[in-house]
């Protein structure tokens, strides 16, 4: 009967709430489902079933709300089995009591990410993003979770301990926990002793460990257990327990293997899992995992993600693109003309004493009709032998016997033209002539 109340804590709790409904008096001493069932007895048990509503987790793929639900529960359990190690470590003999009280005190976020998970999705987002859960609540929820888990749980009739665990009379404030983790400001050293009256009532109180711990479980589930802001819990803890952070540190990460094994809703994949290996279960893994797309069609998404580029920019990334989809091409030039001038602005292949040599800007019949009109054209052998004399003067000297020549022009812009000029001493084959009239379409400029 322990082990089926304990695996299901909305029966528990309601177990709770309901022997602290009908045993008023008693209201202090009934802090566990255990006790509350022995109060209500298995008639007061049967009644409260009618009232809940069965739902099936396995089999099929969960909804949002209910898989957000579930990993919830598993977090407040990962929370409760963490506070439980850490009161049983400092001998305090409230380790059972702890445990309930701060796995229940996040009985009304459960409900909301049930019955409002948009709402709870857009409040996860801003505290992601950085901004403080108070403030975001605030302006999310227009209250605390905290305030409205404390009114909730009044009505509920939950144990008053529960909701101790929220107010600053017996948990500290937050410049009292900045005073408690300065204690433990050195890892390495146990922390110092507090002389302040107020502050040793609050160390004594084992409401703190269900506090802290409920702070580290969530803030590992959202920003993973290397978030920044975790060590000033443990140090707050260490301060309580006088233990090295080390220490405290330890036994939570054991905790949250042993609520991994024990409480595993399937609702997220556990703590513990991620100390395994911290970049198991990051976005950062995801990231690693892309595919790497092809020269050309990388091109294609370089030149929509900045569709504004120059013509220094698109010839850059054309050279690149032609250097990987076109192996055959030995020698590469791409040049500018604007203006009635034209110029090399990138090559690769040639030696570039040789390149300044040559008078591009010259009369070319070639060049003149690759200026002024969209072209492309593959030559060699007899054809390439014939249009040598209308090429730029003296550039015939980069032509060898057996070269094969593929150029090709197309605007860059209202007032400049790109010209391609891709020669090899081997061969050009039909797959590399498409290849450059598909990099030279590409980077083509498209008047608006």
């Amino acid at each position: 009967m322990q082990a089926n109340i304990a695996s299901d804590p909305l029966l528990a709790f309601a177990i709770l709430n309901e022997a602290n409904r009908t045993v008023p008096n008693k209201n202090s001493e009934i802090k566990t489902p255990f006790h509350a069932a022995s109060m209500v007895g298995m008639n007061g048990i049967e009644k409260l079933l009618p009232h809940f509503v069965s739902y099936e987790t396995k089999n099929k793929k969960n909804s949002p709300h209910l898989t957000e639900f579930l990993s919830q529960l598993q977090t407040s359990y990962e929370a409760a089995t963490i506070a439980r190690h850490w009161a049983i470590e400092k001998l305090t003999s409230h380790e059972d009591d702890i445990f309930w009280i701060t796995l229940f005190r996040d009985s009304a976020r459960w409900l909301l990410w049930f019955y409002a998970y948009p709402t709870m999705t857009e409040l996860n987002k801003r505290i992601s993003l950085g901004e403080k859960a108070n403030q975001a609540e605030l302006a999310v929820l227009g209250c605390r979770i905290d305030e409205l888990t404390v009114h909730l749980c009044t009505f509920w009739n939950a144990p008053d301990k529960v909701t101790d665990s929220f107010l600053t009379k017996f948990i500290p404030n937050t410049k009292e926990m900045q005073s408690l983790a300065h204690l433990a400001h050195h890892p390495d050293e146990l922390p110092g002793f507090t002389e302040d009256k107020r502050l040793n009532i609050l160390v004594n109180s084992p409401l703190i460990f269900s506090y802290c711990a409920s702070k580290v479980a969530h803030e590992a589930t959202l920003m993973r257990w290397d978030s920044k802001n975790l060590p000033f819990f443990y140090r707050v803890v260490a301060t309580v327990m006088h233990r090295r952070v080390g220490e405290v540190i330890k036994t939570a990460h054991l905790a949250s293997t042993e609520a991994a094994k024990l409480y595993n809703t399937g609702g997220k994949i556990p703590l513990a899992q991620q100390l395994l290996d911290p970049n198991l279960f990051t976005k950062k893994t995801k990231q690693a995992i892309k595919t790497k797309l092809p020269p050309i069609d990388a091109l294609k998404a370089a030149l929509n993600q900045t569709p504004d580029m120059d013509t220094k920019q698109k010839a850059n990334l054309a050279l690149k693109t032609i250097n990987q989809a076109i192996p055959n091409a030995q020698h590469n030039i791409i040049f500018k003309h604007s203006n009635n001038r034209t110029g090399p602005i990138f090559q690769s292949g040639y030696k570039i004493e040789t390149i300044k040599s040559i008078k591009w800007n010259s009369p070319s019949n070639v060049f003149k009709k690759l200026s002024n009109t969209r072209s492309a054209i593959h030559l060699f052998g007899t054809k390439l032998d014939k249009l040598l004399k209308d090429f730029p003067d003296t550039s015939d000297k980069i032509i060898d016997p057996n070269s094969h020549l593929m150029l090709a022009s197309t605007p860059s812009s209202d007032a400049e033209v790109m010209i391609f000029w891709l020669e090899t001493r081997k061969e050009f084959s039909e797959s590399d002539y498409k290849n450059l009239k598909r990099i030279v379409s590409l980077i083509s400029h498209k008047p608006i």
